[in-house]
């Protein structure tokens, strides 16, 4: 699969920071209330995937979950592991690609934020993707996205801010995702995405620009690619994880976030 913005990605406390604005207990709250609802168990094992700095699973292991956290990035997955160290709490990471990845366990959450589904680019890779999370969730086990909201797939209007600055413990980090001028291909759906990531603080400073390819979802297509991969069903469709709001065109619903339940063997 595509590593997609690599170089960015390897400045992990740089990204950390940048994408530090987002209310991670709270959005890790919803998960829980997710797999009680659809589940009908608490979710004692998480499986954080393209975790980067591993936000999500850091935070269940905080509330006594059992979390790992899976990326391809060796700097991410060594960065997640020492936040986790610093917060005090017990962490698993593996490098690997999210499309093909054996971890010798189940789990009973897996969730993969931040729109990294985009780096999935063609059908195939979602099938594979959808397969190899399938296998690695326990029976009934939930598997949440966060991806992009349609409209900004059709040009209805900009759920996301593209250019944003963020600050922690001296570290300024200014990002921009995307530039007006990137090519997009109607035919693929598929966005030439220009990144560019300037930082300072103490240890010094950065300065960097990446172009990679990002794939845009509708929902249909998602949902008739879940139908055709056989091993999920669609319980729920949020808007956004924090706060929780349903799926739809108003202004709340900034992200297209689609609830999968692993299905029971065939009997």
């Amino acid at each position: 699969m595509d590593l997609s913005h690599q170089c960015i990605y390897q400045q992990a406390r740089a990204y950390d920071v940048a994408f530090g604005f987002r209310d991670i207990p709270a959005e890790c709250a919803t998960l829980a209330d997710l797999v009680l609802r659809h589940a009908g168990r608490p979710a004692n094992t998480v499986l954080e995937l393209a975790a980067g700095p591993a936000r999500h699973a850091r935070e269940f292991a905080r509330r006594g979950v059992a979390a790992t956290a899976l990326d391809s990035m060796p700097a991410m997955a060594a960065y997640a592991l020492a936040r986790a160290a610093d917060d005090g709490v017990p962490l698993k990471a593996v490098c690997a690609d999210m499309c093909d990845f054996q971890l010798g366990a189940r789990f009973d959450l897996a969730v993969l934020p931040m729109d990294s589904a985009s780096y999935l680019l063609d059908n195939d890779a979602v099938l594979r993707h959808l397969g190899c999370v399938s296998r690695h969730l326990t029976a009934g086990g939930l598997y949440v996205l966060e991806m992009s909201h349609p409209r900004d797939v059709f040009g209805t209007g900009s759920s996301t801010s593209s250019k944003w600055t963020s600050e922690a413990d001296g570290l300024r980090v200014d990002m921009q995702w995307g530039t007006e001028g990137d090519p997009f291909d109607p035919i693929t759906q598929i966005d030439e995405v220009t990144v560019t990531m300037d930082w300072s603080g103490p240890d010094g400073g950065g300065h960097l620009v990446e172009r990679a390819r990002q794939r845009r979802f509708t929902a249909n297509e998602f949902a008739a690619l879940v139908q055709a991969g056989g091993h999920f069903d669609i319980v729920d469709w949020l808007g956004s994880l924090a706060t929780p709001v349903p799926f739809s065109n108003d202004r709340a619903a900034w992200r297209m976030v689609p609830v999968l339940r692993k299905r029971a063997p065939a009997a």
